[in-house]
């Protein structure tokens, strides 16, 4: 029986306890009058070991995956199913939306103490984030028939956003004391950086598939956890920490990355490697 089917699917299932873990976390985890980590806070360490399991069993789900490495794209990723070419048009539709509201807030939002070279960096990002909704569009369209050098830089654009994603991310909160209410999400931003740059070494380097499919994995269940886990506690009366709305948007972004991500790996895992094309 081939296990690595399942991995998308689980990583995609493993959100759910993960976002009741996560709101534990931000409804014990932070003092009330300051919003600081509260001391001796268990949900912390409860949180990280629940996402360390679920790494551990990703990385045995995904270890049969090197065994592809040698074929090439078209066979690893090459598909017309309609659900994958829906999913990877409503991530890149979100993408883009998202950047586009992004760049509005970034217009529009008055920030104290804020370096010129911080809102350059920014606008920059935003425009980035529509141009990779764009691409994820094409990139699905693409995989459906042969890869060309035009439609293979295709997967640099993600790449270079997630990079951006990841700066921009850690710019807005490395300097923050709440950082424990931030840190889980910049994980996820890494290892979603380590996915798109896996799936573009499909094409301009050695391919190491298993690395795709581990990476991903991780980021979807850790995004996932992370923006869902907040939104619960949100919705349970917890009022510290508070994100911006520009962080909320930003954990949205990784959350519908993660979507098109999510879509790669049902067709990388999938129990038969070729298909009519």
């Amino acid at each position: 029986m081939n296990r690595t089917k399942i991995l998308p699917g689980l990583a995609v299932s493993l959100c759910v306890p993960g976002i009741v873990v996560r709101a534990m976390h931000m409804l014990n985890g932070f003092d009330l009058a300051t919003g600081l980590p509260a001391v001796g806070d268990a949900w912390v360490w409860y949180f990280a070991a629940y996402l360390l399991v679920a790494a551990v069993v990703y990385a045995v789900l995904a270890w049969p995956l090197r065994d592809r490495h040698a074929q090439p794209f078209e066979q690893l990723l090459g598909t017309q199913n309609t659900m994958f070419r829906m999913l990877a048009v409503v991530a890149g539709l979100l993408l883009a939306a998202g950047g586009a509201a992004y760049l509005y807030l970034t217009l529009t939002t008055v920030e104290q103490d804020a370096a010129g070279w911080a809102k350059v960096l920014e606008l920059v990002y935003a425009v980035v984030t529509v141009l990779c909704g764009a691409c994820a569009v094409g990139l699905a369209k693409a995989q459906g028939g042969e890869i060309t050098e035009t439609t293979a830089n295709l997967t640099l654009v993600p790449l270079i956003w997630s990079c951006l994603h990841l700066l921009v991310n850690y710019r807005m909160t490395c300097v923050d004391p709440k950082l424990a209410s931030f840190s889980f999400g910049l994980v996820a931003d890494m290892m979603l950086v380590l996915a798109c740059y896996h799936l573009a070494r499909l094409l301009y380097g050695k391919p190491r598939p298993a690395m795709l499919g581990f990476c991903g994995a991780c980021a979807i269940t850790m995004a996932g956890s992370d923006l869902g886990g907040y939104g619960l506690a949100r919705l349970m009366g917890v009022t510290v920490p508070v994100w911006s709305d520009k962080m909320v948007l930003r954990g949205a972004l990784s959350v519908a990355a993660c979507v098109l991500v999510a879509a790669e790996l049902f067709v990388l895992c999938r129990e038969k490697q070729t298909e009519t094309m």
